[in-house]
């Protein structure tokens, strides 16, 4: 696999200053250093984008995941993962996959079409992830972009800031807290972040997912028209709700093994429900109609 250039001077000093700041995210500036960092690479899933738009600029809607009508068929992107942007909810079309010529690089990268948008990435998996890396670069443009990270507690945990002038940086992460999504932002609205040669996941993980999430959750019915029931054998800690553009529509501290919430203030389509339960999460997607 291609290394990717080190960090400028001036980005390797402000990382190293965040170090100092915030022990509980470790980062890696080439994709060798961070794979050799994790207890187990394989646990990891690696998304090159490939078999999806033939077409540069092609459109992909307001979302890119593998979901069916989202760009890509199902399947063909990772699941566990979804790629939008910050202007999603407004219905306009959003993304675009390129070809992966920009930059000599072997595969495409997915980002948003408007210089003015932030580029999101919003973990949806049931296993928590810890672990993130990609190659991060601007086909257009140059300057600074802005990486935001938020923990499961939706808290900014830290922000980084890149130089995308000219060359592909290599952005790599571990993190304690489990990350919930990235923002990826030019603060001059005068560049595209976009992403290519993406990994997620927990490097620490030795169960399957299946083990790894919580068991005995019962969620229904779905799709839902108003009331929604959850039901667990342990204690149910928090319910949150996401749109598919990662925007948070609903949130409840539970410590309860069932309830129901009413849904009908919500509009129809897709949402992601995100369980709590014993500091594990399980993601189920529902149908609102």
């Amino acid at each position: 696999m291609k290394k990717i250039a080190l960090f400028t001077y001036f980005i390797l000093q402000t990382s190293l200053s965040l170090f100092a700041q915030q022990d509980s995210i470790e980062f890696h500036t080439t994709v060798d250093a961070f794979l050799a960092a994790c207890p187990n690479p394989s646990s990891l899933t690696f998304e090159d984008f490939e078999g999806g738009p033939a077409d540069d600029f092609l459109a992909c809607g307001t979302a890119v995941s593998s979901m069916e009508s989202e760009c890509f068929p199902a399947g063909e992107i990772q699941e566990g993962v979804i790629f939008t942007n910050s202007g999603a909810s407004v219905g306009a079309e959003m993304l675009f996959v390129n070809s992966g010529s920009f930059f000599g690089l072997a595969n495409p990268g997915i980002a948003s079409n408007n210089f003015f948008s932030s580029t999101y990435v919003l973990f949806t998996g049931n296993v928590p992830v810890h672990n993130v890396a990609f190659d991060l670069y601007s086909p257009i443009g140059s300057g600074a972009i802005d990486l935001r990270i938020y923990g499961v507690s939706t808290e900014l945990l830290l922000t980084v800031t890149y130089d995308a002038s000219n060359i592909a940086q290599f952005v790599g992460f571990s993190s304690v807290e489990a990350i919930e999504r990235i923002e990826l932002q030019n603060p001059g609205n005068t560049l595209i972040e976009t992403v290519a040669q993406f990994y997620f996941g927990d490097c620490e993980l030795v169960l399957s997912t299946n083990e790894a999430e919580p068991q005995n959750i019962t969620i229904f019915p779905n799709p839902v028209i108003d009331e929604l029931t959850i039901t667990s054998e342990t204690l149910v800690e928090r319910v949150r709700i996401f749109k598919v553009n990662g925007q948070e529509v609903f949130t409840r501290n539970a410590n309860a093994k069932s309830l129901s919430t009413n849904l009908s203030h919500l509009n129809p389509g897709v949402y992601f429900v995100k369980i709590y339960s014993k500091d594990l999460v399980k993601t189920v997607k529902i149908i609102k109609i």
